[in-house]
């Protein structure tokens, strides 16, 4: 019995020496790595060194999301990606701290076992909380120097000393200012700044997470750092005093309408009005206004003149029998009055009064424009002998006529004409005739439409052997109708 205690303590003996010299062994070990229950930042860390963690921590930060702004002078905004300007992150520092806190009192490891495994006692806070620690930021000025070198938006509007100032003509605003002696970027000091600036702010970020960060190269005191002017010379001087009688001549702005068209006069149009010498440089006066050129304002009416006078012109006209027919000639359309529109045109530029205009005209359609003959208009098709008179777009008369006689060249001609005169019991004349019509409306010269009482019939092929004189014959009750329906100025379209 004396011999089994003995062996017993003696196995005791040995255990409690493993067992010690085991926990002492743990330890150690937990000396050099995080103890149990530890999570960081959502990771599970027991076990794990400081450099395992940091590059566990490492690998999962996105640098790219993470962005500094700088602001420039001009109010842009440009966002620098950390990643891509010589940043670099790194969790040790955070790491390593709080491994510290870990190994601030022995065997801690054990009592957080007990505690947590064996439900002895109450739990240690910072063994159930996930602890969340922040990277540290290094910066490489070399490589973020070089990037921001070759940004398009630091190598705008740079400061050289050959800068001046210059006035250039616009395609679309007339004469223009362009001054490149104000605010002049000074790359190399900009550069200096952001890089100092973006070091600056990082690396006083220790234990906060990051937010986004603003360079601001516009306020007072980073102008003066960043920014320079050139001091104006006499010749600039000069070049602005004149730009101020440009300015002034250019202050003149005039709508012309033209039924739905508008014919806009702004600073581009006024600034071709501008008087030039033999090298095609600008004439200014003693008190450096621009000098007129009032040939310039003329050529400009008779601009308006030949893009809106329809007098005459070809017209594309949808025929009621359905095709596309072009007609030219005749006296229906717009004609601008030149002679009127130069005077007021020029009176109101020197007098500068800008607004809205509606020209005058020597023959007025009516309506203005390219379609000039609206939805109201009698059409007379001469192949088919026929004429309709449509008002708003709808036909209200729909009639057999007869017109010249094509055999003894007679025929009535094709053009775009209007009523321009009408008259109740008049006797039409001619070398060997007189007769008389109850209702007359001319058209076109000699030619006009009437009633015809002497005719049994209209239509057909009437007019290619006995037709009128060039006349357009029409039966008396249509007459009757259509002489009280038709207003002077009503358009009248003759075709084949």
């Amino acid at each position: 019995m004396k011999k089994f205690f003995l062996g017993l303590i003696r196995i005791i003996g040995v255990m409690t020496v493993l067992g010690v010299g085991a926990v002492i062994a743990l330890d150690q070990y937990y000396q050099n790595v995080f103890p149990l229950f530890v999570t960081i930042n959502g990771e599970y860390c027991t076990g794990m060194t400081v450099g395992r963690v940091t590059d566990l921590l490492n690998a999962s930060y996105d640098l790219h999301r993470d962005k500094i702004t700088v602001q420039t002078l001009d109010g842009a905004m440009h966002e620098l990606p950390l990643d891509e300007y010589g940043v670099t992150i790194s969790y040790k520092p955070a790491v390593a701290e709080y491994m510290k806190q870990c190994k601030s009192e022995p065997f801690q490891w054990l009592e957080d076992f007990l505690v947590n495994s064996l439900n002895l006692g109450a739990p240690r806070i910072h063994d159930l909380v996930d602890v969340t620690v922040y990277p540290s930021y290094y910066c490489d000025t070399a490589v973020m120097a070089a990037k921001l070198e070759q940004a398009a938006w630091l190598n705008e509007n740079l400061y050289h000393d050959e800068n001046t100032v210059s006035i250039i003509k616009s395609a679309t605003e007339g004469y223009i200012l362009v001054d490149e002696t104000r605010d002049l970027l000074l790359k190399k000091q900009a550069v200096e700044f952001i890089c100092a600036e973006i070091v600056n702010q990082l690396t006083n970020r220790s234990g906060i997470p990051y937010q986004g960060m603003l360079i601001d190269l516009s306020t007072e005191a980073n102008k003066k750092i960043c920014y320079k002017s050139i001091p104006y010379t006499a010749n600039m001087k000069d070049t602005l005093a004149k730009w101020e009688g440009i300015q002034e001549f250019q202050d003149f702005h005039m709508i012309y309408k033209f039924g739905a068209c508008e014919e806009i006069i702004d600073e581009a149009v006024v600034a071709d009005w501008m008087a030039l010498d033999e090298r095609g440089k600008l004439v200014f006066d003693k008190e450096n206004r621009p000098i007129l050129d009032k040939t310039l304002i003329k050529e400009y009416v008779a601009y308006l003149a030949s893009t809106y006078n329809t007098v005459g012109i070809e017209r594309s006209f949808k025929a009621t029998r359905g095709d596309l027919i072009k007609v030219s000639g005749g006296g229906y359309g717009n004609e601008l009055d030149e002679e009127a529109e130069y005077a007021f045109l020029l009176n109101a530029f020197l007098n500068r009064q800008s607004g809205t205009r509606t020209p005058q005209y020597i023959n007025e359609a009516w309506e203005k424009g390219s379609d000039d003959i609206g939805d109201t208009y009698i059409e007379v098709d001469m192949t088919n002998q026929h004429m309709y008179y449509y008002v708003d777009g709808e036909i209200v008369i729909d009639t057999p006529v007869v017109t010249g006689n094509t055999s003894r060249n007679w025929g009535t001609p094709a053009k775009v004409c209007f009523v321009y005169f009408k008259q109740k019991n008049r006797v039409l004349r001619g070398a060997n005739y007189a007769t008389p019509v109850k209702y007359w409306m001319a058209v076109d010269g000699h030619i006009g439409i009437h009633d015809a009482t002497w005719r049994k019939e209209f239509g057909g092929e009437i007019y290619q052997t006995n037709g009128s004189h060039g006349c357009i014959n029409t039966p008396i009750e249509i007459m009757t109708e259509l002489y009280d329906m038709v207003e002077l100025g009503t358009p009248v379209i003759l075709f084949y």
